[in-house]
C-alpha cells in the first residue's frame, strides 16, 4: 500500500539531518555574535539531538523520490552519527592548544556538523543532483577543517594539495553523472535505472555507448574519496601534514561516501530477482566488476607495500588506509558480479546466512572506521615535551605530537591503557582473530570465493577473477600484519626513547576508550552488526521506485515523495542477499543468534 506524504511527514523522516543543520547554524552564529568558544562540545550535543530524532524514525518506512529513507540509508545514518561523535571527541582533544590561546572552535564544530549532514544525505540520495550536492557538502567543510586544523607551512601545503585534487575529482564525478543523465534523460536514479535495464534496441544502443565513460568517471571520483588507486597518491603527504584528528576524518568519512557512491552506481543496473536486464545494464555491471577487481587488487597491494617502508606513524596509517580501500572494493566488486541475484544458504541462522558483497563491505567498513578513529585518538591523546629555542637563547617547553613509530617505544610501561587500546585497534585492522577486522576480511574472502561457485575455473572466467582477488586479499592481509606488529613490538619490547605524556585531554582519551569498548562488544557479539549490515546491503541494491510499476509516476514528477510499507527488519520474510546458494529465496535469519 502506497500513500502520498505531506511536507510535515517528509520533514519528520529527515529530522536528524535537519537537526544537524540547525545545530550548525546555532553554533556558528553563537560563536560570531555571542562569543561562544566551545564549538566541539556543542557539536557533540547536536549529534546527540540528531541521534535522538533518528531513534524515533519508524522501522518500516520506505521514503522514495529524491530521498530514499530505507534500511541502507538508516544504516549509513547511524554509522555517520556514531563515528561523528567519536571524531568530534578526537578533534576536541587536538583543539586544546588553540583554546588555551583564547581562540574559538565554533567554526570547526559548525562545519563538522554540516559535513555529517552531507554524508547522511549522500546515503539517502536517490537523485543525481542531491547526490552531488551531498558530496560537495562533505568536501567544502573538509577544506575548512584542514585549513584551520594546522596553520604552519606543512599544514597549509596539505590543505591546498587536498583542495586542488578534490576539485579535480569532483569535476570527473560531475562529468560522469552528466553521462548518466544523458542515458536516463532525468536526474532520478530510478529513471536512469529503468533506461539502463531496458531491452528496447534504440535505448540499448545509446546507453551502451555512454556506459564506459560514465563508469570510468564516477569510479574515478569515488576512488579519490576512498584514496584508492589511481587517486591514492595524495594520502601520505596530506595525512602527515595535517593534524591527527583531521587525518582520522580523512581516513573514515570520505571512504564511507565513496562506498555509497559506488553502491548506488551498481544499483542502477540491478533489479528484482529473475528480472530481465538489457544489454546496456549487463554491460554496465560487467565493466564495473572488472574495473573494481583490478582497482581493488592494485589498491590493497600498493598500499601495503608502501606501508612496509614507513617510519612515520601518520604516513604508515595513510598507506594502511589506501590498502583498506582495496579491501572495501572487494565487496562492491562481488555485488557487481552477482547481477542482483538473491539467495540464502539454508536457514541455519548462523553468522554466514545472508552473506553478500555489499553486506560484507558495510560490516567491514563499520569495524574499520571505529578502529581507525581509535588509533588516531591514541595518537592525539599522547604527546611529548620538547624545547623550543627563541632569539636571545630563551627556551620554552612545548608539546609535540607523536609522529614516528619510535615515539611510541615503551608505551606499555608509561601508559598501559593507551598501549592496550592501540594494540586492540591495530590487531583489528590487521585482521587477527577473533577481532571484528578478522570477521570482516573473512566475509569478504568468502563472498569473493562464492562468485560462480558451481562454475568450473577457466582462463578469464569470472570465477577465476574472484578466486584470484580472494588470494590477493589473503596475501595482503599477511603483509599488513608485518607493519602493524612492528608498531606493537615498539610499544612493548623497545625501551623508552622519548618521554611520552598522556596530555591530549579528556575528550581524546574518552574517544580512545569508547572505540575500544565498541570493538570489544562487536568481538563478543558480531551477529547484531552482521545482521544489520546484511539487510542494509540487500536494500542498497534496489533503488526505490525502479520497478516498472512505478516508472510512470517517477517520469512525471521526480519531486513526488511517497511512503510505502516494507517488511519489518525482524520479519522472517525480509529478503536478504547470500552467495552460498544461487537461487532466490526468502530470509530465514530472523534474529541474530545469541
Amino acid at each position: 500500500m502506497t500513500e502520498s506524504t505531506t511536507s510535515l511527514n517528509t520533514f519528520i523522516l529527515i529530522a536528524p539531518e535537519l537537526a544537524l543543520v540547525a545545530a550548525a547554524i546555532v553554533i556558528l552564529l553563537s560563536g560570531a555574535f555571542l562569543g561562544f568558544r566551545s564549538g566541539w562540545m556543542a557539536a557533540l550535543l547536536g549529534i546527540a539531538v540528531a541521534g535522538g530524532f533518528a531513534t524515533l524514525q519508524p522501522a518500516d518506512t520506505n521514503l522514495s523520490g529524491p530521498l530514499a529513507i530505507d534500511l541502507f540509508s538508516g544504516f549509513i545514518r547511524w554509522m555517520v552519527l556514531s563515528v561523528g561523535a567519536l571524531l568530534a571527541l578526537v578533534l576536541a582533544g587536538q583543539s586544546r592548544e588553540s583554546q588555551r590561546r583564547h581562540s574559538s572552535t565554533t567554526e570547526e564544530g559548525g562545519v563538522f556538523l554540516l559535513l555529517l549532514c552531507g554524508l547522511s544525505l549522500v546515503g539517502a540520495a536517490d537523485d543525481l543532483v542531491l547526490l552531488f550536492a551531498g558530496l560537495e557538502l562533505i568536501s567544502i567543510p573538509t577544506y575548512i577543517l584542514l585549513a584551520t586544523g594546522r596553520t604552519d607551512a606543512r599544514g597549509q601545503e596539505a590543505s591546498l594539495k587536498y583542495f586542488y585534487l578534490s576539485l579535480m575529482a569532483s569535476g570527473l564525478f560531475l562529468y560522469g553523472i552528466v553521462c548518466l543523465y544523458g542515458i536516463g534523460g532525468s536526474t532520478s536514479l530510478a529513471v536512469i535505472s529503468d533506461r539502463l535495464r531496458s531491452s528496447q534496441p534504440a535505448i540499448e544502443s545509446f546507453a551502451t555507448s555512454l556506459v564506459p565513460i560514465a563508469v570510468a568517471l564516477v569510479i574515478a571520483g569515488a576512488t579519490f574519496r576512498m584514496a584508492a588507486v589511481p587517486m591514492h597518491f595524495y594520502a601520505p603527504d596530506v595525512y602527515e601534514g595535517t593534524s591527527p584528528g583531521n587525518a582520522a576524518l580523512l581516513s573514515t568519512l570520505p571512504k564511507v561516501a565513496g562506498v555509497i557512491v559506488i553502491a548506488r552506481l551498481l544499483a542502477l543496473a540491478t533489479g528484482s530477482p529473475g528480472e530481465a536486464v538489457g544489454s546496456a545494464g549487463l554491460w554496465h555491471l560487467d565493466l564495473s566488476w572488472k574495473v573494481l577487481v583490478i582497482v581493488a587488487a592494485l589498491t590493497m597491494t600498493i598500499g601495503n607495500v608502501m606501508a612496509l617502508v614507513q617510519s612515520n606513524m601518520r604516513r604508515l596509517l595513510a598507506c594502511s588506509s589506501i590498502a583498506h580501500a582495496g579491501y572495501l572494493l572487494v565487496g562492491v566488486a562481488v555485488a557487481a558480479a552477482s547481477d542482483g541475484q538473491r539467495s540464502d544458504a539454508g536457514g541455519s541462522g548462523g553468522i554466514w546466512a545472508g552473506l553478500d558483497g555489499l553486506g560484507s563491505t558495510l560490516f567491514y567498513l563499520s569495524t574499520y572506521v571505529v578502529a581507525t578513529v581509535g588509533t588516531f585518538a591514541v595518537i592525539t591523546f599522547l604527546g611529548h615535551k620538547a624545547l623550543e629555542w627563541k632569539p636571545g637563547n630563551i627556551s620554552k617547553r612545548i608539546r609535540e605530537e607523536v609522529s614516528s613509530i619510535d615515539d611510541l617505544a615503551g608505551l606499555s610501561t608509561a601508559h598501559p591503557v593507551a598501549a592496550f587500546s592501540m594494540t586492540l585497534f591495530l590487531l583489528s585492522l590487521a585482521g587477527i582473530p577473533p577481532l571484528p577486522g578478522f570477521w570482516g576480511k573473512l566475509m569478504l574472502v568468502v563472498s569473493s570465493l562464492e562468485v560462480d561457485w558451481l562454475s568450473p575455473m577457466s582462463f578469464g572466467s569470472r570465477r577465476t577473477w574472484f578466486v584470484g582477488l580472494a588470494v590477493t586479499l589473503v596475501l595482503n592481509a599477511a603483509i599488513a600484519a608485518a607493519y602493524y606488529l612492528k608498531v606493537i613490538a615498539a610499544m612493548y619490547f623497545k625501551p623508552v626513547s622519548r618521554g611520552v605524556q598522556a596530555d591530549g585531554g579528556l575528550s581524546a582519551g574518552l574517544a580512545m576508550l569508547l572505540s575500544a569498548g565498541v570493538l570489544v562488544m562487536v568481538t563478543l557479539q558480531p551477529q547484531g552488526l552482521f545482521a544489520s549490515a546484511t539487510r542494509a546491503g540487500s536494500t542498497a541494491r534496489n533503488i526505490p521506485g525502479q520497478s516498472n510499476s512505478m516508472k510512470s509516476s517517477v517520469m512525471h514528477s521526480s519531486s513526488e515523495i511517497t511512503i510505502s510499507q516494507v517488511p519489518d527488519r525482524t520479519s522472517r520474510e525480509a529478503p536478504v542477499v547470500s552467495s552460498l546458494n544461487l537461487l532466490p529465496v526468502t530470509d530465514r535469519v530472523s534474529e541474530p543468534s545469541q
